[in-house]
């Protein structure tokens, strides 16, 4: 019986991580889509100060999800989140026009990388 309550407890609390990691993954990517909306702003209001300090944030939040979600499965669309990211920083330097193309890429990176990452039946079977 001792058995029974263990793994009831213990699927519980798998279960409970995983739809708390689910909420995690959709607030982290709503935060990463609106600081890229932020940077292309900036840019295209000439504030590269503001549009440097947002790709910044861009960058730290997306590598501090991927440093504490250790379970990351999918980690070639991971390396490309990070890669655009550091694309943005180097283009915001260079002051290059090329930042507003790099920042779609990067939301639709991200968007996709979430919607992987939702229960859905495909991602199930």
């Amino acid at each position: 019986m001792k058995r029974i309550v263990i793994c009831c407890i213990l699927a519980a609390v798998i279960f409970a991580g995983g739809i708390w990691g689910l909420f995690q993954t959709s607030r982290v990517g709503s935060d990463i889509t609106e600081g890229l909306r932020q940077v292309t702003e900036a840019f295209e209001k000439g504030d590269l100060e503001n549009a440097k300090t947002a790709a910044e944030s861009v960058s730290e939040k997306w590598l501090n999800f991927r440093r504490f979600h250790i379970l990351i499965t999918d980690n070639d669309h991971a390396l490309e989140i990070t890669m655009a990211a550091e694309r943005i920083k180097k283009l915001l330097e260079l002051e290059d026009e090329e930042v507003k193309v790099e920042c779609g890429v990067m939301e639709v990176l991200v968007s996709d990388y979430c919607r992987e990452q939702e229960i859905r039946p495909e991602n199930i079977f």
